[in-house]
């Protein structure tokens, strides 16, 4: 009888084999993926991430392959000696390296690159040294893109050069905030100013429509602290308000629309926990893609389980 069971085994898996090869020919009613599932690492999986190789680019440091959208003046330091400064690498860049099979031959699936939207223009004096926006954090318009990077059309021709190669695109998103402000000081930066598609929604500074919170920066002493205080001197959004809700939701839509396949979010540990989950919840809504967070944590920071341990419980029932 063992002999016997040998040769059903056999006998079933060649028949399986031999099904599986005919599916794409001999049953052309059957397509190739309903009989092979698509690898993790194929860009048509916007979910399961779990055996890509994912490769972090700081946009403005990589490859400057389009030097007419370098800014101009003082932002821009063509040498790349002064790192508070742009310094050319930008979409373009980026678009020639993956064509160059730059990634590929590392064995890159996943592209993580800088946060792609208008960042503020104001070049901003701290002790002595002047600061840009370069590193994509200071934004300004969450529907438009940093000029510094390229166009619309530019992210477009990105994520379908990418997606060619077979490799993913995963965009920075910082909803936590836009650039630094100050409340007694307008003309510090921008004022935190947020536009919408071009359109000023509001500024930090005599902000009646709460747009922002403003119970001054945060010690991180509490998990509350840093969610309702700013994060530093970054204008900190307040996302139970109705208006910001709809922004942020909106503008995530537009990038999911260009073909992203997925999302780091900068600094979730400072926005609402109630308010992420609904803001996920639209996105798995719209275009369900492969979302993960920044937890920044010093020693001297509150952890959840810190927070816990120091409530006090409630009283027992009578």
């Amino acid at each position: 009888w063992i002999t016997m069971f040998k040769l059903t085994k056999r006998v079933l898996l060649s028949a399986t084999l031999t099904l599986g090869l005919m599916a794409g020919s001999a049953f052309p009613f059957l397509t190739t993926a309903s009989v092979f599932a698509d690898p993790d690492t194929a860009v048509t999986n916007k979910q399961n991430f779990s055996t890509d190789v994912i490769y972090q680019v700081f946009t403005v440091r990589f490859a400057d392959g389009n030097p007419a959208n370098n800014p101009a003046g003082g932002a821009y330091d063509a040498s790349c000696s002064n790192l508070k400064l742009y310094c050319g690498g930008d979409w373009q860049g980026l678009i020639d390296k993956i064509n160059d099979n730059y990634f590929t031959d590392l064995g890159v699936t996943a592209l993580w690159i800088s946060q792609p939207v208008e960042n503020i223009y104001s070049l901003i004096n701290y002790s002595g040294v002047n600061h840009t926006a370069y590193h994509g954090y200071w934004a300004r318009d969450f529907k438009k893109t940093n000029p510094a990077f390229g166009t619309m059309t530019d992210f477009k021709n990105l994520v379908d050069t990418a997606h060619a190669k077979d490799i993913k695109i995963i965009i920075d998103f910082a909803p936590n905030h836009t650039s630094p402000a100050m409340e007694t000081d307008t003309s510090f930066a921008e004022n935190g100013r947020l536009y919408d598609n071009g359109t000023l929604v509001g500024v930090y500074t005599n902000d009646t429509n709460q747009y922002f919170h403003h119970n001054g920066g945060s010690d991180f002493s509490t998990l509350e602290n840093g969610i309702y205080k700013n994060l530093y001197d970054l204008a900190d959004l307040n996302h139970n308000n109705g208006t910001i809700d709809t922004y942020f939701k909106d503008a995530i839509k537009q990038w999911l629309d260009m073909g992203i396949d997925g999302i780091r979010v900068d600094a979730v540990k400072h926005m609402p926990m109630g308010w992420q989950k609904n803001w996920m919840s639209s996105i798995y809504t719209h275009q369900p893609v492969f979302t993960f967070g920044e937890w920044f944590l010093m020693l001297t920071h509150a952890t959840p389980a810190a927070a816990a341990a120091s409530s006090t419980p409630p009283p027992p029932c009578p």
